[in-house]
């Protein structure tokens, strides 16, 4: 078990709103190892004494932890200042003979390429243990190189290559009904199924984050990794093992099978599109590029969807639509199978039958069914079926930790499967660069574009 993580990008964001507060959260539960602590490092002119100020300030607005929690993470903490992209103050904050150490890179994805040569020369151990935040690279060449780094200057560390979604309890799920149940994964196939829906779609607006959204956009933020990981647990094979070796094989193998978007054809299978001013409920919206922070010339869009095919037989002809927006009328994140409709001689007999759809909630705990039942006058009726389940104890965030502490990568990225969703999104960026598939508008609080093509 990992005794301790050492955690650059201290300073930030991701620190004082997600991972201090997870670590938290698994403190107040009892699942850290009884001497753990987190070492803080940042470019930051900072004492130990500052960062436990600045943390405890951030749990008491982030962690819903009992009073005696806040304070027992807080006396976890020290921090060290350090350029991590320089080799000697990195070693020198990781330190020599240590315990087992979970080293965090908390950092933005374009300081990656200078940070791991550095930390390779710190020659840490096979039992440590490096976690690297998403987007793992920019595209796909950036994606290779940061996975040729890796292989050759730190190949004995666990990588844990981190999306969230997938540690994430809603979304793990969909695991659990596939193959704990006899009822779906039979029909999950191009014979049952007729089309695959994977959306997240938010009626908030860019609530302060221009920083990273305006440099990122739909396509980058959610669709080429959470929605990509997603549909790869809805694609894929019963692994063989229930080890990550095998799980993550099964998931590399099910986004290879995933066909490369065809340039001439993005415009009948892509849409890009940004918000204009609008209201949504009783809120007037800004246009986004109106937005503080944003720069209109980086033509950004705050809505993507992206319908893919499937080059196996298991899910030939099916199309899987991912889609991901903001400013939109309400939220809906959800996985939607729909099933393919009854043959015509049952419809006509049974007029207003509609097909059956299975939901899984990806942000509210449900599992929805609609299917057919009798109704009154002999009469057939769509019923929905729904059971919701009890709400995630931990975040995800905190499974995160959990699972890198324990030494265990069966829930994160491995680096083929980085360089998988990166290949697939890779053509439809530069079709958009060149503006090959048109940026279309939508008001705030209404519903977004269709395809042009």
């Amino acid at each position: 078990m990992i005794e301790r993580m050492v955690l650059f990008g201290a300073s930030g964001d991701l620190t004082s709103r997600l991972l201090m507060p997870a670590v938290a959260q698994l403190a107040e539960a009892d699942l850290l190892p009884k001497r753990f602590t987190v070492l803080g490092s940042a470019n930051t002119d900072w004492s130990t004494d500052d960062f436990r100020e600045h943390i405890a300030v951030e749990l008491e607005q982030h962690a819903t932890v009992t009073p005696s929690t806040r304070d027992a993470v807080v006396r976890m903490l020290s921090f060290q200042p350090a350029d991590v992209t320089n080799p000697e103050e990195v070693a020198r904050v990781l330190g020599g003979q240590q315990p087992e150490t979970l080293v965090y890179l908390a950092l933005p994805p374009f300081l990656l390429e200078a940070v791991l040569p550095a930390l390779a020369a710190a020659d840490l151990n096979a039992s440590d243990a490096v976690a690297i935040e998403k987007p793992f690279g920019t595209d796909l060449a950036s994606a290779q190189r940061l996975n040729e780094i890796l292989r050759l200057q730190l190949p004995r560390p666990t990588i844990f290559r981190i999306d969230h979604f997938l540690s994430n309890e809603l979304v793990r799920r969909v695991i659990i009904l596939r193959f704990l149940n006899r009822i779906f994964e039979p029909i999950l196939n191009a014979i049952h199924v007729e089309r695959v829906d994977i959306s997240w779609l938010e009626s908030l607006t860019l609530e302060g984050r221009a920083s990273y959204y305006d440099s990122a956009g739909a396509l980058k933020d959610m669709v080429q990794n959470h929605l990509m990981e997603a549909m790869a647990l809805v694609l894929m094979d019963q692994p063989a093992r229930l080890d990550a070796d095998s799980f993550r094989a099964v998931r590399v193998e099910a986004l290879r099978a995933v066909a490369t978007p065809v340039a001439d054809q993005l415009r009948g299978s892509t849409v890009r599109a940004r918000y204009t001013a609008g209201t949504i409920g009783s809120r007037q919206v800004p246009a986004y590029v109106s937005e503080p922070g944003v720069d209109p010339r980086r033509n950004t869009e705050t809505y993507a969807s992206l319908t893919l095919q499937v080059d196996n037989p298991r899910w030939a002809g099916v199309p899987f639509t991912l889609r991901s927006g903001k400013a939109l009328p309400s939220n809906s994140a959800e996985i939607a199978i729909h099933f393919r409709p009854l043959p015509r001689y049952l419809l006509d007999q049974w007029p207003g039958v509609e097909p059956n759809v299975l939901r899984l909630g990806l942000t509210q705990p449900y599992v929805r069914l609609s299917t057919t039942l009798n109704g009154p006058e002999r009469r057939a009726e769509t019923r929905e079926l729904e059971a919701i389940t009890t709400p995630p104890r931990l975040t995800a965030y905190a499974h995160l930790i959990q699972e890198m502490l324990g030494n265990d990568p069966m829930l994160f990225i491995r680096g083929d499967e980085a360089e998988e969703a990166w290949r697939i999104v890779d053509p439809v960026m530069r079709a958009w660069s060149a503006g090959d598939v048109p940026m279309q508008e939508y008001a705030a609080g209404t519903s977004p574009p269709e395809p042009t093509g």
